[in-house]
């Protein structure tokens, strides 16, 4: 363990440091948070602004702590300490792994002595999180769980087929019980809480998880006094998947930018990478914590996707930057995969990332508070220049899109790809058509929202990765792009 390092990097989620254990009862709540949360180092005899210092009589020290976590935080709790010399000022380092717990001081109890990290703080937790914590130690999830007395008759069954026959897929009760939306209990077969989230009949969601819901706000300048526009999404948290989008398009901007002799449109915001974390927020929310959304709020100056529920315990916002990943919905999030909605997990970082570095936008910023996760975008710089340039604030810089075209959600590329499609086209050549290269990012950007639209079919849905696949353009297409057409003429 380099010290001198460590010093350097300041405080947070996993490091902490300290003048000295006058205030030993804080250095026993980080502790108790750095094991129940992702694991951690708390330096003693460096200063809070990473000085080194160093501490005297540094064994006796190294004793106290030892004895004081021994006798004051259960479960027992064995964390490495150790001290280093650096230019003769004696430094103690805890290394405290993260653990099973939940982990408590013992004079508090479980219910008023667990602690969390959050940042470079230590917060109460409060038993939403105390229960996860202890569902983690299980391998038990949320979603997983028999929704009470919820039944398979509660289940929104023709939804259900629709949906999956969208993606060429058939769906009957033994696959949702492999799925994990039904479920066995004795002998009867159940609906799960994710079945239930997902695809409950809406008397039946808003009995059990009222809270399970998208909500969408646009606020006038950067704080949350004065509503412009707002929208609770309904039909469960799939929907939002399609509706979120068409909200942000209608509240942000776009800047016009010319190359060679064609005008490019420039979102506000880069649509990829906000599906993508819309997609994560839906499948990582903590559903058990009474009272909270998920909610997508727009400013002058950002956006923002907050769902209830940090980092899973054991995990860190670094570890999920570095790829890292563990599930808190497997239900949801199987089927969100099997939905084309997803890909393979531990790249969502990497993916929003790359969304936002390939069109330009500056990289989101992910924070925990309260007993939420948060992730904000930032404008394109082309927006931001044109909206200094005189633009007023709330309305779109470029031209808007038709009506019909706005209300379903399509764009100029997707409406170009509906066109080609007038014969039946294999997927190279619409990769081609569009200049893409990603065949992944081309699907979730292009093919997966057009077949949703029903724009656009598969020729053998039956077999939708068959080498003879091909994709045509639907009666619906057809009706909306010459809805479109009519109108640009009027």
């Amino acid at each position: 363990m380099d010290i001198s390092k460590l010093s350097q990097l300041g405080e947070g989620n996993t490091l902490e440091y300290k003048r000295n254990t006058d205030a030993l009862a804080s250095i026993l709540k980080s502790v108790i948070a750095f094991a129940n949360t992702a694991g951690g180092i708390i330096l003693v005899g460096v200063e809070d602004d990473g000085r080194i210092v160093g501490v005297s009589d540094a064994g006796k020290i190294q004793e106290q702590l030892s004895n004081s976590i021994s006798s004051r935080i259960k479960p027992q709790l064995l964390p490495e300490i150790t001290v280093t010399d650096i230019n003769n000022n004696s430094v103690i380092s805890l290394q405290i792994e993260h653990s099973p717990g939940p982990y408590y001081l013992s004079d508090k109890g479980e219910d008023k002595g667990v602690y969390i990290r959050m940042g470079n703080s230590n917060r109460l937790a409060g038993p939403e999180v105390i229960e996860e914590i202890k569902r983690a130690n299980n391998y038990a999830s949320f979603d997983k769980t028999p929704c009470n007395d919820a039944t398979e008759s509660d289940l929104d069954k023709a939804r259900i087929k629709a949906i999956y026959a969208k993606r060429g897929r058939a769906i009957d009760t033994p696959k949702l019980i492999s799925i994990g939306i039904l479920t066995n209990k004795g002998r009867h077969i159940v609906a799960t809480n994710g079945g239930v989230i997902l695809f409950g009949l809406p008397e039946i969601r808003e009995t059990y998880f009222p809270y399970a819901e998208v909500r969408c706000a646009r606020f006038k300048g950067t704080s949350r006094s004065e509503f412009i526009d707002r929208l609770n999404i309904e039909g469960g948290i799939l929907a939002a998947i399609d509706e979120v989008p068409k909200f942000i398009r209608r509240n942000t901007k776009m800047a016009g930018k010319f190359g060679g002799m064609r005008r490019r449109d420039i979102p506000e915001y880069p649509a990829e990478g906000i599906r993508e974390a819309l997609t994560n927020a839906i499948a990582h929310a903590n559903y058990g914590v009474t009272g909270s959304r998920i909610f997508v709020a727009i400013y002058d100056d950002r956006l923002e996707i907050q769902n209830p529920g940090i980092m899973m315990p054991g995990m860190s916002i670094e570890q999920f930057k570095a790829g890292v990943s563990r599930v808190r919905n497997p239900v949801i999030a199987k089927t969100l995969g099997q939905l084309e909605l997803i890909e393979e997990w531990g790249s969502g970082y990497k993916r929003i990332k790359d969304a936002c570095e390939d069109g330009g936008y500056p990289i989101p910023k992910w924070e925990e508070f309260g007993s939420a996760l948060r992730v904000t975008f930032y404008p394109h710089p082309e927006v931001t220049k044109e909206s200094q340039l005189g633009a007023k604030p709330s309305t779109q810089l470029a031209p808007s899109w038709h009506p019909v075209a706005e209300q379903l959600g399509l764009d100029d590329e997707m409406l170009q790809l509906i066109k080609f499609c007038s014969k039946p086209r294999p997927f190279q050549e619409l990769l081609k058509h569009l200049g893409w290269l990603d065949r992944t990012k081309f699907r979730r950007r292009f093919i997966t929202p057009l077949l949703d639209k029903g724009m656009i079919r598969r020729t053998i849905p039956e077999k939708p990765s068959s080498s003879k696949q091909r994709y045509i353009i639907t009666d619906r297409g057809v009706e909306t792009l010459d809805k479109i057409k009519k109108g640009k003429k009027a």
